[in-house]
């Protein structure tokens, strides 16, 4: 049986890919760095904005608003470009990622909200950092001015949820982000 179409509709869209089996997705900076490149310009090829990422060793998160129908197209330039890329540096070959990339669409505030407290506490559940603006490889810092390592991500969505000022609508999404660890 044929696998089902993947949501592909306008709107903010929770996605990402995993490794195949315990293989590392970034083995190091170097990898990071030629993942972030490809996935900005992947943004600005398809229109897209980053409202987060994150990477971790095996995987990555991002909160994606896209313009239109681009999703499966992006994710298919950004996956394939990374893993040829990826093994011609590590001199490898087979598959980089376990499966399809996976997306899930957010249709209210409450889900993007949650689906972003989701990709900044990654790494902190995942035992990277202590807290979620302490990850290198994530762009709550940037979001929350305390970085400027992902210029390319737009909170903004979120952070109006929060306030009309800044430092009130920052303050308020640093507490919010913090439930539950």
């Amino acid at each position: 049986m044929p696998r089902p179409l993947r949501d592909a509709a306008v709107g903010v869209h929770h996605i990402g890919v995993g490794a195949a089996g315990p293989a590392e997705y970034f083995r190091d900076d170097i990898d990071h760095i030629a993942w972030t490149r490809l996935f900005v310009r992947t943004l600005d090829r398809y229109g897209w904005t980053c409202i987060a990422v994150c990477q971790l060793s095996t995987h990555w998160h991002a909160l994606v608003d896209v313009p239109d129908a681009s999703l499966p197209r992006g994710m298919h330039y950004l996956n394939s470009a990374y893993a040829r890329a990826f093994n011609a540096r590590h001199d490898r070959v087979g598959y980089l990622v376990r499966d399809r990339y996976w997306s899930r669409r957010k249709a209210t505030d409450a889900e993007v909200l949650t689906a972003f407290r989701y990709v900044a506490q990654n790494p902190v559940k995942a035992g990277i950092s202590e807290r979620p603006e302490d990850c290198f490889w994530s762009s709550f810092a940037t979001t929350i001015g305390l970085a400027s390592t992902f210029a390319f991500v737009d909170a903004t969505l979120v952070l109006m949820q929060f306030g009309s000022s800044r430092a009130a609508a920052v303050a308020a999404l640093r507490r919010f982000v913090g439930v539950g660890l």
